[in-house]
């Protein structure tokens, strides 16, 4: 009786896992997609309108990274959703040229301050593209449009031999402290007075698909720095730096 219980006990706990998993999926596709076809509406309208030629291809690579973006968004969520946990997604990859790929793409980061890079040459690491990709999509895009212009950085670090950190950063004013309490909670805006368009979900997404990859997302805040981190496991590769 007691063996038939603990079946039973694990059973309905891979069933609230899985639950909470496929809960994700609306809300990567209400806050990404509907940012990407917002991208691609206004550049369209400024192909149409654009001032020069210049100015028109500049709109028109936008849109075409947009594309590429929602049709990105489209497979990882399938995926996501038709695998458990995003378990067969893991794969041993160059975490370092992920985000450095990640950061040049058109159509994904908002106007703001430069990104800058602390990365090492290479660093092999069991990743799921699927699941770092959105986290560090909202984590870095709030950097981005909270910068108030000024920094926005993106280091990965050791921690020891087998674990690094992935630290987003911005020089913005900070986060208030009213907001720390509920800062990645679905419905309530997770940002600075500062104004923005940014829905507010970026964070709760982030999250999500740090935890489902077995790490935490922290968060360290003060006037004019916030940062916000996780670990992996990885081991660095010898090459040159990015």
């Amino acid at each position: 009786m007691p063996q038939l219980e603990d079946t039973l006990l694990q059973a309905l706990i891979e069933e609230r896992r899985l639950s909470e998993e496929r809960a994700l999926i609306p809300g990567l596709m209400q806050h990404d997609l509907a940012n990407v076809l917002t991208q691609v509406s206004l550049a369209s309208e400024f192909i149409d309108r654009g001032p020069n030629s210049a100015a028109r291809e500049e709109a028109a690579r936008e849109v075409r990274g947009g594309i590429k973006r929602m049709a990105d968004l489209l497979s990882g969520m399938q995926f996501l959703y038709h695998t458990r946990g995003g378990v067969t997604d893991y794969t041993r990859g160059d975490l370092a040229a992920f985000i450095a790929d990640l950061t040049k793409e058109p159509g994904v980061w908002p106007a703001g301050a430069p990104i800058t890079l602390e990365l090492p040459a290479a660093l092999q690491c069991l990743f799921s593209p699927t699941l770092v990709r959105p986290a560090l999509v909202n984590l870095i895009g709030n950097a981005v449009a909270y910068s108030q212009g000024t920094w926005v950085r993106v280091r990965l670090s050791p921690i020891n031999r087998e674990r690094w950190q992935i630290a987003v950063a911005n020089g913005g004013p900070g986060i208030p402290v009213g907001h720390l309490p509920y800062l990645f909670s679905i419905g309530r805006h997770a940002g600075t007075p500062v104004k923005s368009s940014r829905s507010g979900l970026g964070l709760y997404i982030a999250r999500m698909c740090v935890r489902r990859h077995g790490s935490t997302l922290r968060v360290r805040t003060r006037p004019k720095l916030t940062v916000f981190s996780f670990a992996l496991q990885g081991s660095p590769d010898t090459g040159r730096a990015h």
